[in-house]
Parts: C-alpha cells; structure tokens; sequence
C-alpha cells in the first residue's frame, strides 16, 4: 500500500542553509544594535562630563569673582584691607568682615577663628590658589581662609592672574591693582579614546598651554574683575 504524505508535512521544518542564513542575518543585526548602543552610551558619558566640566568652569570664576570683588573693603578706611601677594598662579588679599558672626583675624587671641566675637574692622584673608585636593593627580581650585583650604573647583588645568593698574598696564605692586584677569582651563575627569584634543589656548598674558594631544575636552575662559574696593 502507497504511504500518504500531507503536503504539509513534505513542507515541515527548516534547512541547514535557511537557519544558518536566519543565524547570520540576526548576527549583523545584533551587532548592528549593539554598535548602535555603544555609541550613544558613549556619546552620553561625553556628554554628562562636558556639563560637569562647564559647572566646574562657572563655580570657580563664580566663587573668585565674587570674593575678589570685596578685595580691600573696608568701611572705615583704615587703608588695611586689599591685595596681600599677587603672584601669577595664586593670590591672597583681604577684606573687612566683622559682622559674619566669626572671629576671622583672632586679633583678641582666643586662638578660635570659627566661632566667637566680631571685631570692629577685623580682616577676613582669601586666598585663592591650584593644589591637588584629593590626592588624584588632578589639580582644583583651592580656597583658603584661616588654616581652612578647600576646593571649590576640580580638574582645572591650568589657572593664571594677570594685574593690571587704572590705565590697564600689567603691574605687580599689589597697592596699584585695580583689575585682575583670570585665565582659567578646565578639563573632563577622563579621557575620550575616540576623541583628540591638539588644540592651544592663550592666556590673557600671552602664554600658550598646549597643545595636550590626549583625549580629554576642555573648556577655556577669560574673565576680568574690576576691584572697586581698592585704592587707586
């Protein structure tokens, strides 16, 4: 007797070519996706240390504007207050601060500068300078006040003050300081294997920082600050 086969089991199951044509055809698209996928996650990580780097970038000239510009108040002209050291990577100056609650100068000798009473005209000294903060190899901006120094910016650089009297000359006498140009360079906190930085920048004195030649992105700013507290 002739065995009957269904025209639907003689059309059953798949080929060796056809599943591994199916396998291959999958695979490219896997990897498709996967490339796909990399290269956005990538893009973000980019993306989320430019922001980082930009705030970075606006908290220490935020932070140094602000305090440089109470750079020698003094409401009773005592002619005490102003810039201390005026070096071109640092500087240190001072400014009246006796109604803040604190005793910043411990001019009554109490050696207890983070609490007790404001002396009239006592002075609060600022210094602003680069350090390594936390030991990484990466240098911040550093704020000290007392024997208290913190970070207020990290991987910076490169930092740069430059001096300039009323007739904007470059001057490095501290009494004839009336303006401060900051150049300041900020940097993501890793390197981009897929990116090349080769780029210069220059200083509002002229000197050139770079080029690097490494992965990492940066932002560069110059920013200048007119000291209105300060005698001419």
């Amino acid at each position: 007797m002739k065995k009957y086969i269904s025209p639907c089991m003689e059309n059953a199951g798949f080929t060796l070519i056809e599943v591994l044509s199916a396998l291959a055809i999958s695979s490219i698209l896997l990897v498709g996706v996967y490339a796909q996928f990399t290269s956005q996650q990538a893009s973000y990580i980019a993306q989320d240390q430019v922001v980082e780097m930009q705030q970075n970038l606006r908290a220490g000239i935020g932070y140094m504007t602000q305090e440089l510009c109470m750079a020698g108040y003094d409401p009773y002209r005592s002619g005490t207050a102003g810039i201390e050291t005026a070096n071109s990577t640092s500087v240190v100056f001072t400014y009246v601060a006796d109604d803040d609650g604190l005793d910043n100068d411990n001019a009554d000798g109490d050696n207890d500068t983070s609490t007790g009473v404001d002396e009239p005209g006592e002075l609060q000294t600022v210094t602003f300078d680069l350090y390594d903060a936390y030991g990484d190899g990466d240098n911040d901006i550093g704020r000290q006040v007392g024997g208290i120094k913190r970070a207020i910016a990290e991987n910076i650089e490169a930092l740069e003050f430059l001096y300039l009297d009323s007739a904007g000359a470059v001057v490095t006498d501290p009494d004839k300081i009336k303006t401060v140009q900051i150049s300041l360079l900020a940097r993501v906190g890793k390197q981009d294997r897929n990116f090349s930085n080769n780029k210069t920048y220059t200083s509002a004195s002229g000197d050139v920082w770079g080029p690097y030649n490494d992965g990492f992105r940066r932002r560069f700013q110059i920013v200048t600050i007119y000291l209105r507290n300060t005698e001419s």
